[in-house]
């Protein structure tokens, strides 16, 4: 019930005026299990267009039952985030289009929201890869400004049935950020970060896909959660790599 509670929560916050003004591209619910973090993920994805540019929208709800320092099983959602980007288109060129991004991410504690802007160039084709690629200045909630940079990227096989499609980011974090423990020295290391999640799945029917999604991180200090934060402590040098399993619906 409780499941059932936060997914309806999860799509009364998508606006209802952004799915009438939009053409919807996709809209999707995905369950993750990850095997190392020892926990559930609920991921709803939307992506649609209009006249002027794109939108797309995602948030992450963590079924994490080590959350809080000690083991203790619950059933309930323990913590979310979002990320919210919108696209005006400004000119093509050739092929590709070159827009201006705005967006917005958020989220429960120790996330503090953000703020980025910057340039997209996006329908790069190469082969049967469509590309997304851009620069973005970033200001995190109370601290100085830095930049990342993100490629994203999609592609299907065998008449549409294998999808391989991810992210990659690459950021410079505010290393005088006075909410870091000040006892570990780990957090004020981690000047620039790095996280991609390659994605894999098979679509078995119109609204139905199984895949696999790795995570894979250095610097990124969301990686050490679940039961891995009973195991080990963060390392500002270490790789990451983070499997999970998932079922998506697509709408």
């Amino acid at each position: 019930m409780k499941l059932f509670r936060s997914l309806s929560l999860l799509f009364a916050l998508l606006p209802f005026s952004l799915l009438k003004a939009q053409e919807v591209k996709d809209l999707n619910l995905q369950f993750h299990w990850d095997f190392q973090r020892d926990f559930l993920t609920v991921t709803q994805e939307f992506y649609g267009t209009d006249k002027l540019g794109f939108t797309f929208f995602f948030m992450d709800l963590n079924f994490d039952h080590y959350r809080g320092g000690e083991f203790r099983k619950q059933d309930g959602v323990t913590d979310f985030y979002f990320e919210f980007m919108r696209y005006f288109k400004i000119a093509s060129v050739k092929r590709w289009d070159l827009n201006f991004t705005i967006q917005y991410d958020d989220g429960t504690a120790p996330i503090a929201r953000w703020w980025l802007a910057g340039l997209n160039l996006s329908n790069i084709v190469l082969g049967p890869f469509n590309l997304s690629t851009e620069f973005l200045l970033k200001q995190e909630y109370k601290l100085k400004v830095n930049w990342q940079y993100t490629l994203v990227w999609y592609a299907e096989f065998f008449g549409g049935k294998l999808i391989f499609n991810g992210f990659l980011d690459y950021w410079m974090n505010d290393i005088d950020n006075p909410t870091w423990p000040k006892f570990d020295p780990e957090f004020a290391r981690t000047k620039y970060s790095l996280q991609t999640e390659p994605q894999i799945g098979w679509r078995f029917s119109p609204h139905w896909k199984i895949g696999s999604e790795v995570e894979i991180s250095r610097g990124f200090l969301g990686s050490v959660s679940g039961r891995l934060m009973q195991e080990e402590n963060y390392r500002y040098d270490k790789w990451y790599v983070l499997p999970t399993v998932f079922l998506q619906y697509n709408f």
